[in-house]
């Protein structure tokens, strides 16, 4: 029955009656809540409904302390008969919604416009539409239906085409895959709109019925040409068929850049264009349909039209070699990868700043090492009366431990900046010989070199690794979490096991020696994990909650035994760790057993941690 109806059936008498209940129904805001409908016209699938209907419920619901019920329905007539499609949707609608008033609706696309304008007396009478259109509809032009407003989002096609001519300047043809059987006129709207470009270059349009034909052909593209993809849906498609997934695969196959006007192709291998994004769109039809539910009566409100912004794929600028100087000044560039100076600037000029107070200091250390000695072999001495000031043992363990992560620091900036430098060198020494003439060419000459070259590199590939075990550059520049991150990325690799990390809370700001103990934990945890109890799965997981910092370190190995370890020289690890828990204020649990894997367990209040650093 809804399909009988037509716009023109809409007399002067019925508009002036409907447009006088749109306004009596706004003149109650006593209302408890609203109820705003959304009919698109693709499938929920559709790439720009997840765009759209998002920025939609934001402005909805968060510029109006009036709660709104928001529902959306699909007509997905490109997937079925139309007819067919608009009355299921029209029962499907009538029975779902029965008994609830429906406030304002939203039609996105001149198709749903059409089927709410068709349905509107037998669905929701009276009720005010707000439309989403390419172009102007024939009922706002001609105001033949009232309580109506709506956005236009025309899409810009020779604006986009004009832009990627003017950063490829030396272009001689446009190729345009502009395919849409289902849609009445859209090939032939495209033609229209990029035809006065065809004094310019040539225009060639794809239009294979097939992808696999489509492919071939764009394969084929010439050089100093473009692409241009509005949209293709192949004959006969199915509705699994999205213009998202053709632009993908345009991106694999073009030996040319690809230009488009649809946000929604940002990241599948397009270098950008004009565009009207989806969010802008959606924040544009909320704003309107709040105005309404507000109560301004819809033939109030003007028409409105989404603007327009130049978007591009960073990634594919640097791929076709254009320079961001030559885009528009309100260009707007996306995945952009930031410099390794941009990102770690100021660790860097901290690092270097470290480093050199480091070198300073190694003097110090050196004069230092004599009265050190002496002092150890004070406090063996005086070892039983020391045990009785629990205090002063801790502060001297704190300061052996500062003065071991010092020495390893060193030694680590060491072996990084000279020994692997001069490894380097001989191996691009050896490189030189191998392709040097004379005798040296022989067979067993040149096996020999190649035996040290690679001998060469894995010593260089040893030392470096060794640099890293002994202070990681990562856990300085980056912070607790980041290095143990990386260090257990590092371990799965080097030893082929599982290790999963996991990070709670704002681990961003940790005091040093905090971060120090977690990472030489964790670092002993994971070698006796693997080395002693044949672990093949271990996780690291930080949790901090308020003032409270804990670290777990678990695995499936084999276990020991702790009463044992604690009692001989096995234990040394086990004691480190303890030590180096005490040292800041922590408590350190184990849970171990024969065949039941070990769990290692540190917790720190960040308060004893700061009082410890300070006494230190």
């Amino acid at each position: 029955m809804c399909l009988q109806h037509s716009v023109r059936g809409l007399t002067a008498v019925a508009a002036t009656v409907a447009f006088a209940s749109v306004c009596s129904a706004a003149a109650h805001p006593e209302q408890a809540s609203r109820t705003v409908l959304t009919i698109y016209w693709g499938p929920e699938s559709f790439p720009g409904t997840a765009q759209i209907d998002p920025a939609i419920q934001s402005v909805l619901r968060t510029q109006s302390a009036v709660p709104v019920n928001y529902f959306a329905e699909y007509l997905e007539t490109e997937e079925f008969p139309q007819d067919t499609a608009a009355e299921a949707l029209r029962e499907y609608i009538e029975r779902k919604y029965e008994g609830r008033h429906i406030d304002v609706v939203i039609a996105v696309t001149s198709a749903a416009l059409q089927f709410a304008l068709r349905c509107r007396e037998d669905l929701f009478p009276r009720v005010p539409i707000v439309f989403l259109s390419a172009n102007l509809p024939q009922v706002a032009a001609e105001h033949t239906a009232r309580g109506i407003t709506g956005v236009l989002s025309d899409a810009p096609y020779d604006e986009t085409l004009a832009l990627a001519l003017d950063l490829h300047p030396s272009t001689t043809r446009v190729f345009v895959v502009a395919k849409a059987p289902s849609v009445e006129g859209y090939d032939d709207n495209i033609r229209a709109a990029l035809s006065h470009f065809s004094s310019r270059v040539k225009l060639t349009y794809i239009d294979e019925r097939t992808v696999p034909a489509l492919l071939a052909a764009v394969k084929t593209i010439p050089a100093q040409s473009v692409l241009f993809y509005t949209r293709y849906i192949p004959d006969g498609a199915s509705s699994g068929v999205y213009p998202e997934q053709i632009a993908r695969l345009l991106a694999a196959a073009s030996p040319v850049p690809i230009y488009t006007i649809d946000d929604v192709y940002l990241g599948s291998g397009v270098v950008g264009g004009i565009m009207r994004t989806g969010e802008a769109t959606g924040r544009r039809l909320g704003a309107l349909a709040r105005q309404i539910l507000d109560g301004t009566p819809p033939d109030n409100i003007p028409i409105a039209d989404v603007p327009t912004a130049p978007i591009f794929d960073w990634r594919q600028l640097k791929h076709w070699g254009i320079e961001p100087s030559q885009l528009p000044a309100e260009s707007r560039v996306l995945f952009r990868t930031p410099t390794a100076w941009e990102m770690y600037g100021w660790y860097i000029v901290g690092a270097m700043t470290i480093v050199t107070v480091q070198l300073a200091l190694i003097a110090g250390l050196v004069t230092q090492r004599a009265r050190r000695r002496g002092a150890e072999s004070i406090v063996r001495a005086r070892e039983a009366s020391l045990r009785t000031s629990y205090d002063r043992i801790q502060q001297l363990a704190g300061r052996l431990i500062n003065a071991q992560e010092a020495a390893r620091a060193s030694l680590a900036q060491d072996l990084h900046d000279d020994i692997c430098q001069r490894l380097a060198m001989v191996s691009t020494t050896i490189d030189r010989l191998r392709s040097s003439s004379g005798e040296i060419q022989d067979g067993a000459t040149q096996h020999s070199f190649t035996d040290l070259r690679r001998d060469t590199r894995k010593t260089f590939d040893a030392v470096r690794q060794l640099s890293h075990d002994l202070h990681p550059a990562t856990l300085r520049v980056l912070g607790l979490a980041p290095a143990l991150k990386h260090y257990c990325a590092d371990i799965a690799t080097r030893h082929t096991v599982e290790v999963t990390f996991t990070a709670e809370g704002d681990w961003r700001h940790v005091p040093s020696e905090l971060a120090i103990c977690f990472f030489r934990i964790a670092q002993e945890s994971l070698r006796n994990g693997i080395v002693h109890g044949a672990a093949r799965r271990l996780a690291v997981s930080l949790v901090r909650s308020g003032d409270d910092m804990e670290m777990t370190v678990a695995d499936d190995g084999c276990g020991f035994n702790l009463d044992g370890v604690s009692h001989d020289a096995s234990g040394v690890g086990v004691v480190s760790m303890e030590e180096r828990a005490r040292a800041i204020g922590g408590k350190l649990h184990i849970s171990t057993g024969a065949q039941h894997g070990t769990t290692i367990c540190i917790r720190v209040p960040l308060r004893v941690a700061e009082r410890c650093r300070v006494v230190r």
